[in-house]
């Protein structure tokens, strides 16, 4: 299982967070972790098109990704 570090506002809030930059629209926006902790989704705030990210057994260091 993947364990993630909060940092920052998300550890304040308690709900893990990755930035997307929504190019549909081109708008930024939060997406949250999934109750099973195996993806992170969310919509996008203009157009609501969905974005899922999984997580990787590999993990990744970055922190904001851009969705088409």
């Amino acid at each position: 299982m993947t364990t993630l570090k909060k940092s920052g506002e998300a550890e304040k809030s308690g709900k893990p967070h990755i930035g997307v930059i929504f190019k549909c629209c081109r708008v930024y926006s939060r997406i949250y972790l999934n109750k099973s902790k195996t993806a992170f989704v969310g919509w996008c705030p203009k157009c609501a098109a969905k974005m899922e990210v999984r997580i990787s057994p590999y993990g990744s260091k970055k922190r904001f990704f851009t969705a088409d």
